[in-house]
């Protein structure tokens, strides 16, 4: 599924020295000649060759017994949730599981990936990957341990992934919005350009179309990462002539703030969001969520993942979990 990590020896071949002479540069020792350092940097640069810091200290063969689980937020309940999977499973394989964070950020995923991958020396990888294009990196990496992602995938990376049904979730939850007599629903999510947040979008005009109700593009907001600025955005759409009636959310955070939105403004409006809510079954006006299993899709990605630790071959593979559209909360 990867290509295979260069070694010293690729490294001696291609600059013309020996084994020996590649280690020594390596390791930053004195008196070799400048023409020939310069040649081993070269053909280290050249093949991407990196030194495993931690394979020193093992034996041929030997491995870590660690995998890493690299996820957007630790304190969001659905990367704990996915986290709990993965571990469930990596304990049954005898392996222990490192959870890092990378906080939405570019810098971040490449620092974490490459400190697992590259020093650490983990068995395997599963990664959540931020919304920005890393497909040199992600593939480097998958030449040096297995990788899965999971929940996004980034485009043309030969690897596994683990993904829920993001379009189909969407369509029902905007379907059952439509089904209550709202007919003016507002979209309020993410970055459009990453899969996950394309195909809920995809799945919102679909519900639309099917029920024959016109799209009004001043209705659909985009680039919405935070709480503070999805209530602000549902106030907007809440209020004048061509207001919305109605508004869904595509992740739990922008939840939150459309739900205090509604409140602030009066309530009466439909409210709707992918991902289930803490205490959702208290709020005084019933919801429609997307629910779904996240442990499920943390064991899932890990079981594919140890089964290619495990030396299974064969190309990549993509599973899609199911979701399931349900109402909380309203009048005890």
């Amino acid at each position: 599924m990867s290509l295979r990590r260069p070694t010293m020896h690729d490294v001696a071949r291609a600059a013309g020295v020996s084994v020996a002479t590649v280690s020594r540069v390596v390791n930053h020792e004195r008196y070799i000649r400048p023409e020939t350092k310069a040649a081993v940097e070269e053909a280290i640069a050249a093949l991407g060759f990196r030194r495993n810091e931690s394979a020193r200290t093992l034996r041929p063969g030997q491995n870590t017994h660690t995998v890493a689980l690299v996820i957007e937020d630790v304190a969001n309940p659905f990367w704990s949730g996915i986290a709990r999977g993965a571990e469930d499973v990596a304990r049954r394989h005898r392996h222990m599981l490192v959870v890092g964070s990378t906080r939405q950020s570019f810098e971040l995923e490449r620092e974490l990936l490459h400190d697992l991958v590259l020093r650490r020396r983990v068995d395997g990888l599963l990664v959540v990957p931020t919304a920005h294009s890393q497909r040199s990196l992600h593939t480097e990496l998958a030449g040096w341990a297995p990788m899965v992602f999971i929940d996004r995938t980034p485009g043309r990376v030969a690897a596994d992934s683990v993904v829920l049904d993001n379009h189909g979730g969407a369509r029902e939850a905007v379907s059952q919005l439509l089904r209550l007599g709202y007919r003016r629903i507002a979209y309020i999510g993410g970055d459009p350009s990453v899969g996950t947040g394309a195909r809920r979008l995809a799945g919102y005009r679909q519900a639309l179309k099917t029920a024959g109700v016109p799209g009004d593009p001043a209705l659909v907001h985009v680039g919405v990462h935070t709480v503070a600025v999805a209530h602000a955005t549902t106030l907007e759409l809440l209020r004048g002539p061509a207001a919305a009636d109605a508004v869904f959310a595509d992740n739990n955070r922008m939840a939150v703030g459309v739900l205090h939105a509604v409140r602030a403004h009066g309530g009466g409006a439909g409210v709707a969001a992918f991902d289930d809510l803490e205490l959702a079954d208290l709020l005084p006006a019933p919801v429609t969520l997307v629910t779904y299993d996240a442990a499920a899709l943390g064991a899932q990605a890990a079981e594919l993942l140890f089964a290619r630790i495990g030396g299974e071959s064969g190309p990549p593979r993509r599973v899609v979990l199911p979701t399931t559209v349900v109402t909380r909360g309203g009048p005890a």
